[in-house]
């Protein structure tokens, strides 16, 4: 007996059908790729602007509890490594004070940054007021 020929193709998957299921499984892993690379840079950057914070906010902290006449009113520049995998990522800190009037200093700490070639920066301002006599 002989088998007709309509079910004797039937019985599995052809070569171009399997290569076509790899080609389109192919394109949705390279796209799932590409978004999980976007992300892990997107968090660099997030942690990076954190960490720029975290350092703005420790030397303005710093400055506060000085003395009002031992904060200097002449700009100040130092760098200090990031604590992000391995401090590939120097944060450079620029403190400045302006005397506004006798007893109130405008104290600017500006925390920069590169990430690839692309510099940022973070800025904290605030007055410190010396404190009265009782």
């Amino acid at each position: 007996m002989q088998i007709p020929l309509s079910t004797r193709n039937n019985r599995g998957f052809t070569l171009i059908e399997v290569m076509v299921a790899i080609l389109i499984m192919m394109v949705g892993l390279i796209g799932l790729l590409q978004s999980i690379n976007v992300a892990m840079e997107y968090n660099l950057k997030n942690q990076l602007r954190d960490e720029a914070v975290y350092t703005a906010e420790r030397y303005f902290n710093e400055l506060r509890g000085m003395p009002f006449d031992s904060i200097p009113v002449a700009d100040l520049i130092f760098t200090t490594p990031s604590k992000i995998r391995g401090g590939a990522w120097p944060l450079t800190v620029k403190e400045s004070s302006t005397l506004t009037t006798h007893d109130t200093k405008l104290v600017l700490v500006v925390v920069t940054w590169m990430y690839k070639n692309v510099p940022y920066e973070n800025r904290l301002t605030a007055p410190i007021s010396r404190m009265p006599a009782n």
